[in-house]
């Protein structure tokens, strides 16, 4: 096969299984696993909180890839719903941080906990060594996605 070919094979690949991922089968999925009834933005920014501990609304907007304004109306709802507090920055009183509350953290993990139940039980055919090759070798495709195209390094197109 041609270089080509499988080229255009790994792009449909991935763009199925991100579209698996991240759609809407896989997070109702996740939601009845879970028992977490959230949006995909709410449970991004849970999920980027959890990890990130308190943090600037602006800094989960870079962290989870989601626009301000979104992510606004989300840690509102957040807030509302007790998933959250959103408190003032001590060292800038007009920016907001957002803290999870232990309802958020419950939440955050049960969904976790769901994704992680799924995926074992997708690949549960698989062998150690093939999950471990598998791993390693996506790994090595999102540090090669997270490089900018070579275009951009080299300065071509300005």
């Amino acid at each position: 096969m041609k270089r080509r070919e499988d080229l255009a094979r790994v792009d449909q690949a991935l763009a199925r299984l991100a579209r698996m991922a991240t759609g809407r089968e896989g997070a109702r999925l996740r939601a009845e696993r879970s028992g977490v009834a959230l949006s995909q933005p709410a449970l991004a920014i849970l999920a980027a909180s959890r990890s990130a501990g308190a943090v600037r609304l602006s800094e989960l907007s870079r962290l989870t890839g989601l626009e301000p304004a979104l992510i606004s109306r989300e840690v509102r709802d957040l807030t509302a719903t007790g998933h959250a507090q959103r408190r003032p920055d001590p060292s800038d009183g007009r920016a907001g941080i957002v803290v999870l509350t232990p309802k958020g953290r419950r939440a955050s993990q049960a969904y976790r906990a769901a994704a992680d139940e799924l995926m074992a039980e997708r690949l549960s055919t698989w062998s150690a060594a093939d999950l471990h090759a598998l791993a390693g070798q996506l790994e090595r495709v999102v540090r090669d996605f997270a490089r900018p195209p070579r275009a951009a390094v080299a300065g071509v197109g300005d």
